[in-house]
């Protein structure tokens, strides 16, 4: 009777199992589908491109936009003589006290939050433009901006981090990847959920738990493209996936690197190129791929490689370039214990400075 129960269990939880699988492999092979029809249909007679932002979600008559960038540009157009439908323009992710500039037709601002701008756009037959910037505060003498990772859907962390934020206003948080414990769309809608209290934009680096089963159109679907860049003054920031091959990003990167305007210069990724602790290898597996980004963020003298990946908190260096890995936003911790944490930076003229704060404290 017992081996009965127990093979019955294991028989149930295999069905379920296969029946979840099943499900996101229909939603992964018809959700990109899917989304761009809704869109076609939500705004048969509109056409919106985004510069540093992405579209998220959109039915008739709304459209919700999130910034990937700390400067973000939507440009609409309607044409020809047909009536538009009533147009909700949501804009998320933005950072404090941005600035809105319109060109071409002017519309309503319905209401507006810390992070993010309501648009209202009427019902009218005759065609139009515009352009809606969004621009981040003018530039001061410092700024800091906090990273964090490997929170595996354990959101309290990550609520904390959010809840000191209110308080200490950074310009902006990097999370390091690994944000759901496994890419189901359910875990990215409780993440969201949770961002969207967040004080300051946030800016997601795709970590190998973020893409497993459906999880890469997830992550590019609710949070950034798999690579981008964002500036702020005369600092980058440039986002790579290290869960795959290069796939032509270090050509990507070099370039981007090698902007001559920039004087600080930062790079994040999820998996590290090397695991600095003797006798361990939790890092990128492309080994080609590694060696050649260290060689990219030697050659442009990368202020700091942000990693996350191992949940714990290491300093290290290549060729004078230093690596922080962070990886205490939650998920189990590994050698050596630290304590959950962020990193908060400050920049100040030239200089750049790094500490690990506690979450517990």
């Amino acid at each position: 009777m017992r081996k009965r129960i127990i093979s019955g269990s294991i028989f149930v939880l295999g069905v379920a199992f296969g029946l979840l699988l099943m499900a996101n492999f229909c939603d992964e092979l018809f959700g990109g589908w899917l989304a761009r029809s809704r869109t076609k249909v939500a705004f048969p007679n509109y056409s919106v491109k985004v510069t540093g932002g992405i579209i998220t979600k959109s039915r008739p008559g709304r459209i919700h936009i999130r910034a990937v960038d700390l400067n973000m540009q939507v440009s609409l157009q309607k044409s020809g003589n047909l009536l538009g439908d009533p147009l909700m323009m949501v804009l998320d992710n933005l950072p404090e006290d941005f600035r809105v500039i319109y060109e071409g037709s002017i519309t309503g601002i319905r209401s507006k939050g810390q992070t993010s701008l309501v648009l209202d756009f009427p019902s009218v037959r005759k065609p139009f433009k515009t352009r809606i910037s969004i621009v981040p505060p003018s530039p001061m003498g410092s700024f800091t901006f906090w990273v964090a990772g490997d929170s595996r859907s354990r959101l309290k962390p990550l609520k904390t981090l959010l809840k000191k934020a209110r308080l200490k206003k950074p310009l902006c948080i990097v999370l390091g990847g690994d944000l759901v414990a496994h890419g189901f769309s359910w875990q990215y809608k409780r993440l969201m959920e949770t961002l969207d209290e967040t004080p300051a934009p946030v800016f997601a680096v795709p970590g190998n738990h973020d893409l497993e089963f459906c999880g890469r159109r997830n992550f590019t679907r609710y949070l950034a493209p798999d690579h981008y860049y964002f500036t702020y003054g005369k600092s980058l920031f440039a986002v790579l996936d290290t869960n795959q091959g290069n796939k032509g990003q270090l050509q990507w990167l070099d370039e981007i690197l090698g902007n001559p305007f920039y004087v600080h210069r930062f790079v994040f990724v999820h998996k590290p190129p090397f695991d600095p602790r003797q006798g361990e290898n939790h890092c990128m597996h492309k080994k080609d791929f590694a060696q050649g980004l260290l060689e990219v963020l030697s050659k442009h003298r990368v202020d700091i490689l942000f990693c996350s990946h191992i949940h714990s908190y290491i300093q290290t260096e290549y060729k004078g370039i230093k690596i922080i890995i962070t990886g205490g936003l939650g998920a189990h911790r590994k050698r050596p214990i630290k304590p959950f944490h962020y990193v908060e930076v400050e920049v100040d003229g030239q200089k750049v400075k790094a500490n690990m704060l506690s979450l517990e404290h």
